[in-house]
């Protein structure tokens, strides 16, 4: 009989207690690695906000439309959306340094062209928004392997407190990046707030640079871009925390997007607004959100991840109820500041439950879906918000967003993420089935896996409940079909039946278990009842021998 595992029985244990690192907020600046590409992301983010604050600046000075100007927000976000997913397919199955440098150069050399055009004045909107366009699909490179790196530079136990702290890395930006942007962008104009930028990257790309760690062991081949993509939606449609970020944060973004779309319409238009006051605006959303991530952890054990993120969204619509309604500075720092609080809160909360519940295999895949579905719902909603704007002004574009805000937050409260606990999706070793007896490709034809148990009759109802985790299971680590069957003759014996693509999936299957997922399948294996443990059979598709005619 197996022993059900848990955390408790399978996680290492720690040979000195008294010697466990600190928990705080700050302990993962204790890590080398971290500390330096942590200082090194702070100047990139300082001249990417420093560019965006330029950049929506020489648009508007245009005398772009509305439509135009919120076409900024759309080139920024629109990489993000069609090509993440393939770039988490990469970050998931290569060194994601190596992508990291690569998408980091290639942003740079964007920034080096939009610099160019500036300097030589031929930069008009629709260049500007060419080469915003050309830096995001940088940007869509980098992130997801970015995102998915945290985990390598810090320790488990740290996760949470490291992706809490590049959350303030990108916001304390946000506070004095627009400032700054908006102080150079009076004194020296827009050119040299895109070169200051190019500057800016060469800090972060020589920090990655430098990073050298131990490669995490990859006993299987790396999975192409189709199949990669095809396992991270099977994910997802059998992941209950994915699809619920994704959900949030789409209608999150639709709404939140009408500040950042409309914020320098609405400095320009203001009686006493100008490129400094729009910096100002800016900089109150990112002083708001620094203050707010020394809250987060303290929020999220008061009233829950789930309620915290539907208290953030419900603020943040009367935010922009204020912000539909006011002229006055002295109202509108206040409710910005207050804007940057809830964003905050409910971004780092979805960012954490990516990072913390989902497995390391297919963390970058699910962390570019959560960045597709809130930088979709920010594209979206840019363009939604812009137009709009231009038939019932700025004002009532904001109105209309923080309306639909507090229509979601009311909507999906009942709709709640599970706490925030990284054990549970800690590796789990699994016995590697035999190979079979005959020459096979293991890259064809597909899998037959039959599991029997003999189940007594009274337990009969506790197995069948055991088993519906088990399905969801099997299908989230890529089973094409799932099946449980009772023996018409013998009630006692039951069989479970798996049909794989080929040999590598079901090796990979095997590999993507969890603490979780064992534990799962062990509460199964508990309700047997047998001289042996469930026999297993493997059944491999005549499509993947080589099956020669007889020589005479």
């Amino acid at each position: 009989m197996l022993q059900s595992v848990s955390p408790k029985n399978d996680l290492p244990l720690d040979a000195e207690p008294e010697a466990k690192p600190r928990h705080g907020l700050f302990s993962p600046f204790a890590i080398t690695a971290f500390r330096i590409i942590w200082i090194a992301n702070l100047f990139a983010n300082l001249g990417t906000w420093a560019q965006s604050v330029a950049a929506a600046w020489v648009v508007t000075e245009a005398h772009a439309s509305p439509l135009l100007v919120a076409m900024i927000q759309v080139a920024s976000a629109l990489p993000l959306v069609l090509l993440s997913m393939l770039s988490g397919v990469l970050a998931d199955n290569h060194d994601r340094r190596k992508i990291m440098l690569a998408g980091l150069c290639f942003e740079m050399s964007g920034a080096i062209f939009l610099s160019t055009i500036a300097f030589l004045g031929i930069l008009d909107p629709i260049l500007l928004i060419i080469s915003i366009l050309w830096i995001s699909i940088g940007g869509a490179v980098t992130i997801p392997a970015w995102q998915a790196a945290v985990s390598e530079q810090v320790p488990g136990e740290m996760l949470g407190n490291a992706v809490l702290l590049n959350s303030v890395n990108y916001n304390v930006a946000r506070a004095a990046g627009p400032a700054l942007g908006g102080l150079m962008l009076s004194a020296v104009g827009p050119a040299w707030v895109f070169l200051f930028n190019c500057l800016c990257y060469l800090a972060l790309i020589w920090a990655i640079w430098r990073w050298r760690r131990e490669l995490p062991v990859r006993t299987l081949p790396p999975e192409g871009l189709f199949q990669g993509v095809v396992a991270a939606l099977r994910f997802t449609q059998y992941s209950s925390v994915t699809r619920l970020v994704m959900l949030r944060s789409f209608s999150f973004g639709i709404s939140a997007s009408a500040v950042w779309a409309l914020l320098p319409l609405l400095a320009h238009r203001n009686p006493d607004g100008d490129a400094a006051v729009y910096g100002y605006m800016l900089g109150a959303l990112g002083a708001g959100a620094i203050g707010g991530s020394l809250l987060v952890n303290r929020g999220r054990l008061l009233i829950g991840t789930s309620r915290l993120i539907s208290l953030a969204g419900l603020t943040f619509g009367l935010v922009m109820l204020l912000l539909g309604t006011l002229d006055s500075l002295w109202a509108i720092f206040p409710a910005l500041l207050t804007g940057g609080i809830c964003w905050i809160a409910a971004v780092a909360s979805y960012n954490s439950a990516v990072q913390i519940l989902v497995p390391d295999w297919v963390k970058a895949r699910a962390l570019a879906l959560y960045q597709t579905a809130i930088y979709g719902g920010l594209a979206l909603g840019s363009y939604l918000w812009g137009h709009l704007a231009e038939s019932m002004g700025v004002k009532g574009a904001l109105f209309s967003a923080g309306v639909l805000m507090i229509a979601c937050a009311f909507l999906l409260y009942p709709r709640r993420l599970p706490e925030l606990d990284a054990s549970s999706i800690a590796h789990a070793d699994s016995p590697q089935p035999g190979q079979p007896g005959f020459a096979f490709n293991p890259d064809r034809g597909s899998v037959l896996v039959t599991i029997e148990y003999r189940i007594p009759q009274e337990r009969t109802r506790d197995f069948v409940r055991a088993s519906r985790p088990l399905r969801r299971l099997r299908l989230r680590n890529g089973a094409d079909r799932w099946a449980l069957y009772r023996d018409a003759g013998d009630p006692e014996l039951w069989q479970e039946t798996m049909v794989v693509e080929n040999w590598l999936q079901h090796l990979r299957m095997l590999d993507r278990l969890t603490i979780a997922d064992k534990a799962i399948i062990d509460n199964l294996t508990m309700l047997h009842e047998g001289d042996g443990p469930p026999r297993v059979r493997h059944g491999v598709s005549y499509e993947s021998g080589s099956y020669e005619p007889a020589q005479p």
